[in-house]
């Protein structure tokens, strides 16, 4: 049976992947010149946001505070939350302007954000 703890690790693994396969091909399109490429891009960000939303709501049905210490839950929550924020930043700047220095350093904050939510993840599970 399915339930919101075993559909978060399923969700939380998909922005990263996602959001690493749009910088990828925002990387194409910039050394090939194809528009093509920054239209897969956008793709690949709106449904990493997509799965990013998803993987924040079901974390907050998952959590159960007694199992962990509650300022570690709070900390990914924290910036599972970061990380969505940072995200529709990232998707907005892919559909109007995907390589001006901005949406770089934007794209360099969440791949950041990203990191530091799937190792908060890894010491709630895995510590």
């Amino acid at each position: 049976m399915l339930s919101t703890p075993a559909l978060h690790p399923f969700f939380s693994h998909f922005p990263p992947a996602l959001f690493l396969a749009g910088l990828w091909m925002l990387a194409l399109a910039r050394r090939r010149s194809d528009p093509r490429w920054v239209q897969a891009a956008c793709l690949n960000f709106s449904l990493g946001l997509l799965a990013a939303i998803l993987a924040v709501l079901t974390g907050m049905f998952a959590a159960d505070l007694s199992l962990w210490p509650i300022v570690e839950v709070e900390g990914h929550q924290g910036y599972a939350f970061a990380t969505v924020v940072f995200f529709i930043i990232c998707t907005i700047y892919a559909y109007t302007q995907p390589l001006k220095p901005a949406a770089l350093f934007f794209y360099a904050v969440t791949f950041l954000a990203i990191g530091a939510t799937a190792w908060s993840g890894y010491l709630l599970v895995f510590h």
